[in-house]
């Protein structure tokens, strides 16, 4: 395992650029971006969605790199290059500088994200170049490594319990990436994205973040209130609370949603559940066990009850995907497990969502899931371990039979990671910031609704909750108009709805 490196400088307060009180960062906010076309690999993605993106979409993408600080507190020892992508303004009206876009995970690559959604935000695209990154320790921007292949433990007899195997990950992560992974969580991102402002000549920060993008906004917000622009948060993350609380807030929020699902399902005699609601349960349980006694092989790959709970979850992300989760369960009752497989799949690099968790006894998790674990551990001074593990199973299976112990293990991701975290970025308060609009859905699996309004409470700077009246994550993203409607309102023309706008 990497020794620890030690911390220095505190999170909060870092000057914009060099003053008697801080570090000279003048080079960095008055660098010149050399935007250029992204190359090959990107086109071929953007073209790769076929006719979902409009016409010339892969030939406007453009893209650059941005030099910042390893550690702001010492910039001159070290920098590192965070990767860029946007889309120019295209008109009509007046250009009124950039959006930028995060995604959420954390881990999730902005520049994927933009990649994959050229429609979503076409509106806006008229007005603003539209902005996206890979923060620090994702995707293009230094991406955290653990290696290729976890080792095998030590020893004769391996303890090969869930919270060893993740002490073994989280020693390779020291070992691969030890001389990064201090200098990667949220307010060090958020610094990027003041010296992204400044570098793309923005006086004030535009920003709209999904699901963990919107704790990366608000503590943007905390840290250069001065520089907040017109900043709209969406599915809201809840900053009062810890990561067991938030652990078993999800696990209540999806089981609602599950619940939501059944009821509407069981109302049609077609239902792979049936028609009893109240029965619906036993046989989404049945399924989860006939999978972990036996799973199904399709096209070589295999369907086993953390496949099928992967596929739940991401239906339920988005109500327009409950057709699909319907004829996923219709084709596993008839003993085909191909729809489980592709809905478990099929989240990407969607707005807001979380990687999934899919990994074999001996493999390391994939890149994205690392970059979250990276963060996620910077960003908390928890450390749940082995002996904190069957209390959580318990917790959060009463709170969700299907989707607890899936969500129990996560809370094992920080147990013996190399490096401290700490508390710092759930200090969110900006009463000298402007308001922030802050989209909330009632039944949000993923960032249940209270979230949103404890993050206005948090941010103590009257900001406004837009309350959606449905289900789901990334409320903009469904294509509600309403919703549509008042985000576009404000981040076109500044007009901010009135306390207590709802839609839905």
């Amino acid at each position: 395992m990497a020794a620890v490196v030690a911390l220095t400088g505190g999170f909060a307060g870092t000057p914009a650029v060099g003053t008697a009180d801080g570090p000279d960062l003048t080079r960095f906010y008055q660098q010149q971006l050399s935007w250029e076309s992204c190359g090959h690999d990107v086109k071929k993605g953007a073209q790769s969605q076929g006719t979902t993106q409009p016409p010339g979409y892969a030939e406007r993408l453009e893209c650059a790199r941005l030099e910042v600080p390893r550690d702001y507190a010492h910039p001159g020892r070290s920098t590192m290059l965070v990767q860029l992508i946007r889309l120019k303004a295209t008109g009509p009206g007046k250009r009124l500088g950039s959006l930028v876009l995060n995604p959420g995970g954390p881990g999730a690559s902005g520049v994927n994200y933009l990649i994959d959604s050229g429609t979503a935000f076409a509106r806006l695209g008229q007005q603003y170049d539209i902005v996206s990154f890979d923060p620090r320790g994702t995707g293009h921007t230094e991406p955290v490594s653990c290696g290729s292949k976890l080792a095998p433990p030590p020893g004769n007899a391996a303890d090969d319990s869930l919270a060893a195997k993740e002490k073994r990950i989280n020693e390779a992560c020291g070992r691969y990436s030890g001389g990064l992974l201090p200098w990667i969580g949220t307010p060090n991102v958020a610094r990027d994205m003041d010296v992204l402002r400044a570098a793309v000549r923005d006086d004030k920060l535009n920003y709209l973040g999904f699901s963990y993008g919107t704790k990366l906004g608000a503590v943007y917000a905390h840290e250069f209130p001065d520089k907040v622009g017109r900043m709209v948060l969406d599915s809201v993350e809840d900053p009062t609370r810890n990561t067991w609380q938030t652990a078993l807030a999800q696990a209540r929020g999806f089981q609602r949603a599950l619940d939501d699902f059944a009821a509407d399902c069981t109302h049609d005699a077609g239902c792979p559940l049936g028609t009893d609601a109240n029965r619906a349960e036993d046989q989404l349980r049945h399924w989860y066990k006939q999978l972990s006694d036996a799973p199904m092989k399709v096209k070589g790959e295999t369907v086993d009850e953390t496949t099928y709970v992967y596929a739940l979850r991401e239906a339920l992300y988005r109500r327009s995907d409950w057709p699909a989760l319907r004829q996923a369960l219709a084709q596993l009752r008839r003993g085909d497990g191909a729809g489980i497989l592709r809905l478990s799949d099929s989240g990407g690099s969607s707005a807001g969502r979380a990687p999934v968790r899919h990994i074999g006894q001996d493999e390391l998790p994939p890149q994205d899931q690392l970059a979250l674990r990276a963060i996620s551990c910077r960003d908390t001074s928890e450390r749940y371990g082995a002996g904190d593990y069957a209390r959580a199973q318990r917790e959060l299976t009463r709170a969700s039979p299907l989707f607890g112990p899936d969500i129990a293990p996560t809370l094992l991701d920080c147990d013996g990671w190399p490096i401290p975290g700490d508390d710092t970025s759930r200090d969110v308060a900006a009463p000298d910031a402007p308001p922030v609009l802050l989209v909330a859905t009632t039944n949000d699996p993923a960032t249940p609704y209270a979230g949103a309004l404890n993050m206005a409470r948090a941010l103590d700077n009257s900001s406004i909750v837009l309350t959606f009246r449905g289900e789901g994550h990334a409320a903009y993203t469904t294509g509600d108009t309403c919703v549509q409607r008042y985000v576009d309102g404000f981040l076109l023309h500044g007009i901010m709805p009135k306390p207590h706008t709802s839609c839905g």
